[in-house]
């Protein structure tokens, strides 16, 4: 039972969860008299005395952590570095702090779903939801002191006097769920035992979500929770993915015993397993501990099973961890902008200009150079098949797969949003590495991700997993090192084009059933992805049949699309994802991050466990004395002699050659310019965008973190504070504002030409001002609406016709015809995320082009009034005007003061994945599980 306190801490939680930054700087008050009153006293964790500072400042330690763990995991370290020109106290935080909204606790059952419907969550259900939220309004200006206002203690095991509850699942593990927050943590004699406890607990606090994404992750979804459309089309979409059979799951576990670590791998998925089990058994005699979700759904959960793993890990990494697969859609774009611009080499150099595949002025996680899939001088005209476009048809009569390019469906995951700040310790108060970090993987109740602590033999860490693949902490720290990472979207898919052939030396048509390779005839796979669904969860009425037809080779991956070459020739098209059919051998890299000794070589031994993982991912490390980071991708190496972003000939010359190695990834350590930034950006210099990436270009939603951090190291040392502040401060703004508009404005002047709506110069002041303050999308007040709602209004209505106004005309229509988007949708899906993929980076410089600065990487043309400054002023002015006719539709009115942009129009909604859901929260453009860590004083 859930103690009174408890209780009562989740219903002063939910009547100040909109509120709960009042009074930050009698909060700071008394924290600074806090800090004075113990400053003499000796906590447990102390790491020393006071240390000399540098250039005339000096550090104070603070005291230890109050959650227990190892002494290491205490507060400050032994001497460190001051700040410039004053006295710099460490204050006593702990050295790892993390945040996961909502909450722990993702199981709801019967009894406390009568209580939630009457307002009244469970304990650890949403009490870390109200700490995320409030971190919008409070910066700028947060202190060091307010840090876990906003952030929990994320120390290692847990104190006796903050334990909640204790228990064994087995014998020789025990799990103690503290207080604050009901985060278990795991201690046991035995590997077995701790593994099975990770089962067990996971099952606790997500079984019903884990049991979910075992059928998201085999195209089943429908099957448990009804042929909806949405779930229908999360099914297609997985079946695009990783279209598996039962075996093929099998297969990937039983590859695992060929060697030692996979062996050991392998045990560890069959103790965790396990412990799914027994909760399960439990659960199903004890309705306390059953979710109400199966109820209505009206289904009981069957055994876990070791593929449940696989196919989670396809649906996760096949999600996030992934890049390419566009080379058809170039060809077709291309072959369209030919027709219009009468010539294929002015055709492919607007594809080079829009594709920035290589922009020099791209914003790099890493500043050294690691050249990937270099443009070839001279292409072999005789790889590449002119597919006739026309002819193109999906595979299946329901349009299983469509035809590529023409946009995915979302998915569960949606797009990759993951951010990470490193700054040296040569830049910190403290003189130790600090890190903000972490994956941005969407908004759930309950989270897709769990977190864990647990100490065992060879296993030690605290972090977060995806439920049902949580057997390890997939982020987070171990014992004096973290880690995190970002989606890196290498390019690891291709897309084949296969000559077809007839087994049975029949007629040749685009439904033959073999390929050509090698002079011989291989045979294509097919067979039905057979669903029997409920019309909707829990739904009365007849039981309804989903058959989607499924295409496979042995070679070049799954079927996508059947046609013609311009001479009549029947072809295939494919796509084959490097990753494909070995999940799982990704393991071995979170086995190697868990254990410490392992771990106890530093950044090197981080590198060798980031080898091990095959996904598109970038990885991030911390200890006391280090930063870095690491690529990892099972990325191809393709014949030098095709263009890689077009459609090759899958016939056995063209084929990969095999992977990139671990030295030819890219990567960095304690980096000269003293930090690492990354938001999805491009990886490297010489690391080529993927075919289908239109991004990589002048400017990226990494320059929103870059310039805060950059303005705060050039006042001097920095502590953990004024990384959060840069990290929270980019999460509100508009990159389009920050990054796009000063040179459109520039280039506008303030002066509109005869015949332009009178509205329009209003609406561009408006816009004016709104850079001049940032360009942020907030309610920084806390009155209910955007500080700056007609702005916001205004550039939404504006960019897409700004957009088409400076390109569609010059460039041939290059937008229609290689599908590029203009603006990152997800926000408006209330995702959260936002300002990854559009053509931000494109019309910056196509506008420094035009004035006439200094352009790294030239275009081979300027596009707005084909170079003509005054053509494009008009076309600009135009296009504002067009959009004050769009906006007088959309308010119902003719005055600019009426245009306010809502904030419901883009708040981030938290998705129900079961019974129970949460309030809605403000936008915010921020990873979900993220960390603050500084390790003062400990090296591994």
């Amino acid at each position: 039972m859930p103690s009174c306190a408890a209780i009562d801490n989740v219903r002063r939680l939910e009547s100040t969860i909109a509120g709960m930054v009042a009074s930050r700087s009698f909060r700071a008050a008394l924290c600074l008299f806090m800090l004075a009153s113990c400053a003499g006293d000796e906590q447990p964790g102390d790491g020393g005395a006071a240390a000399q500072g540098g250039e005339g400042g000096i550090v104070a330690s603070g005291g230890g952590s109050s959650t227990g763990g190892r002494s290491s995991e205490g507060g400050a370290g032994g001497a460190t570095q001051g700040g410039e020109g004053g006295v710099y106290v460490l204050p006593d935080l702990p050295d790892y702090l993390n945040i996961v909204p909502p909450g722990q606790d993702g199981v709801v059952n019967g009894v406390e779903l009568v209580a939630l419907q009457a307002g009244t969550y469970p304990p650890h259900v949403i009490d870390q939801l109200g700490m995320y939220h409030g971190l919008i309004q409070a910066t700028p200006g947060i202190e060091e002191t307010e840090l876990t206002e906003y952030f929990k203690d994320a120390t290692l095991g847990v104190a006796p006097e903050n334990v909640e509850r204790e228990y064994s699942p087995i014998d020789g593990a025990v799990v103690r769920r503290d207080a604050a927050f009901g985060v278990p943590h795991v201690t046991a004699d035995t590997r077995y035992a701790a593994l099975f406890a990770q089962g067990y607990t996971g099952a606790e606090d997500r079984l019903f979500l884990m049991d979910a994404l075992r059928h998201v992750g085999r195209a089943r979804l429908s099957e448990f929770l009804g042929a909806s459309e949405e779930n229908q089309a999360m099914d297609r979409e997985q079946l695009a993915i990783a279209p598996y059979r039962e075996e093929d799951l099998t297969a990937q576990i039983e590859a695992l015993q060929a060697d030692v670590e996979g062996q050991a791998v392998l045990a560890d998925l069959q103790a965790y397993t396990d412990g799914v089990n027994a909760y399960i058994n439990e659960a199903l005699l004890d309705v306390t501990k059953l979710p109400d979700d199966y109820v209505a759904v009206q289904q009981l959960p069957l055994p876990w099973k070791l593929e449940d793993a696989v196919a989670i890990a396809s649906l996760v990494g096949g999600a996030l961890g992934k890049g390419g697969g566009a080379e058809l859609t170039n060809h077709c774009g291309l072959k369209q902008l030919t027709q219009t611009l009468g010539s294929a080499s002015e055709a492919r150099a607007v594809f080079d200009d829009l594709h920035f595949a290589e922009d020099p002025e791209a914003p790099t996680t890493s500043p050294s150079s690691f050249p990937y899939m270099a443009k070839p001088s001279v292409v072999a005209a005789a790889a590449h098949p002119d597919v006739d476009c026309s002819t193109l048809e999906p595979i299946d009569d329901g349009g299983l797969l469509g035809l590529p390019g023409l946009g995915g469906l979302g998915g569960l995951l949606g797009g990759s949003m993951s951010n990470a700040i490193l700054v040296s310790g040569d830049e910190t108060k403290a003189g130790h590495p600090m890190a903000v970090f972490g994956p941005q993987t969407g908004y759930f109740m309950p989270q897709l991700l769990v977190e864990k602590d647990v100490d065992a033999p060879g296993i030690r860490a605290r972090g977060v997993g995806f439920a049902g693949i949580d057997m390890w902490v997939l982020l987070g720290h171990g014992d004096g090192y973290a880690w995190s990472a970002t989606s890196s979207g290498a390019d690891n898919i291709d897309q084949f084009v296969l000559e077809l052939c007839e087994p049975g030396l029949g007629v040749v048509t685009p439904k033959s059933m073999g390929y050509l390779r090698n002079g011989t005839c291989v045979p294509i796979e097919t067979y039905q992805h057979i669903q029997i669904a409920k019309p909707s969860p829990g739904g009365l009425g007849l039981e309804i049949i989903l058959s989607w037809r499924v295409e496979r080779t042995p070679h070049y991956g799954t079927v996508v699309a059947r046609g013609r070459l311009q001479n009549g020739k029947p072809v295939a098209i494919t796509s084959l994802r490097s990753t494909y059919g070995r999940e799982i051998e990704s393991a071995r890299g979170f086995h190697r991050l868990n254990d410490p000794d392992f771990m106890s070589g530093g950044f090197e031994r981080f590198r060798e466990a980031i080898h091990a993982i095959e996904f598109s991912f970038n990885w991030f490390y911390l200890d006391a004395d280090d930063m870095g980071y690491q690529h990892s991708c099972r990325c191809p190496k393709r014949s030098t002699s095709i263009d890689p972003y077009r459609p090759a000939w899958g016939n056995g010359s063209w084929d990969w050659n095999g992977f990139l190695g671990p030295e030819e990834q890219p990567t960095t350590k304690n980096p000269a310019q003293g930090y690492v930034i990354s938001w999805n950006n491009k990886p490297a210099p010489g690391f080529r965008a993927h075919d289908g990436n239109f991004s990589f270009g002048p400017t990226y939603r990494s320059h929103m973190l870059e310039r805060r951090v950059v303005d705060a190291l050039e006042t001097g040392k920095v502590d953990r504070a004024q990384i959060v502040e840069a990290m929270s401060e980019a999460s509100t703004v508009d990159l389009r504002g920050q990054e796009v508009l000063p040179y459109v404005l520039d280039v506008m002047g303030t002066e509109p030409p005869a015949g332009v709506d009178p509205r329009a110069s209003d609406m561009l002041a408006r816009l004016s001002t709104w850079v001049d303050g940032g360009a942020h999308r907030r309610d920084h007040d806390a009155d209910g609406a955007y500080d700056e709602a007609q702005a916001a209004a205004v550039i939404d209505a504006w960019w897409p016709r700004m957009c088409h106004a400076i390109f569609d005309e010059s460039s041939g229509g290059a937008i229609e015809a290689f599908g590029l988007g203009l603006d990152d949708a997800e926000r408006l899906h209330h995702t959260g995320s936002a300002f990854q993929a559009g053509f931000y980076g494109h019309v910056q410089k196509d506008m420094r082009q035009l004035l006439g600065g200094p352009v790294d990487g030239a275009w081979s043309r300027t596009y707005c009034g084909d170079g003509d400054i005054d053509a494009c002023k008009d076309a600009l002015w135009d296009s504002l005007s067009a959009a004050a006719a769009d906006l007088e539709a959309e308010f119902g009115s003719a005055s600019v003061d009426d245009w306010r942009r809502a904030m419901a129009y883009e708040t981030v909604q938290y998705r129900a994945l079961g019974v129970a859901t949460v309030p809605d929260q403000p936008w915010i453009n921020r990873p979900t599980f993220q960390q603050v860590v500084q390790i003062n004083g400990y090296t591994p």
